[in-house]
C-alpha cells in the first residue's frame, strides 16, 4: 500500500544589496515614467506619450530583473569562492512536501489516493526518514 512521505528541500536564494537597489530604482523609475507618460498624453491629448510610458515601464521591469539576476548571481559566487558576503540571502528556506512513495507525485498530509497514481494510502502518513 502507498504511503505519503515527508521529503525535505531547501530552497538557495540570494541578492546582492548593492544590485538589488539599482534594481528597484529601475523599477521605480520604470513606474514613474509610465506615469509621467500618462500625464503628458492628458496633457497634450497625444496619445503618443502613452506608448513612450508604456516603454519607460517596459525598460524598468527588464531591467529590475536583469540587475536582480546579477545580484544572485554574484552573491552565489562570492560564497561558492569563500569570500565574505555582507549581502544577507535571500530565499533560504527549507521545508517539507508530500509525495506518494509509489509514484512521487505531490499530494496532500491527509490525501487518502494518490491524484496522480491513484494509489490507496495507509491511514496514517509515514514519517519522513532521517
Amino acid at each position: 500500500m502507498a504511503q505519503i512521505v515527508q521529503e525535505h528541500y531547501r530552497d538557495f536564494q540570494g541578492k546582492e544589496q548593492g544590485l538589488l537597489t539599482a534594481s528597484r530604482a529601475f523599477l521605480v523609475a520604470g513606474i514613474a515614467g509610465c506615469l509621467a507618460g500618462v500625464a503628458a498624453t492628458i496633457l497634450t491629448g497625444s496619445f503618443l506619450w502613452i506608448a513612450a510610458g508604456l516603454a519607460c515601464a517596459v525598460a524598468g521591469i527588464v531591467l529590475f530583473l536583469v540587475f536582480g539576476a546579477l545580484s544572485e548571481i554574484t552573491i552565489m559566487l562570492k560564497k561558492l569562492l569563500g569570500l565574505p558576503v555582507k549581502g544577507v540571502i535571500s530565499g533560504t528556506r527549507s521545508g517539507s512536501v508530500s509525495v506518494c512513495s509509489e509514484c512521487g507525485g505531490l499530494t496532500w498530509p491527509d490525501s487518502e489516493k494518490c491524484a496522480s497514481c491513484g494509489a490507496d494510502f495507509a491511514s496514517r502518513p509515514a514519517r519522513p526518514e532521517e
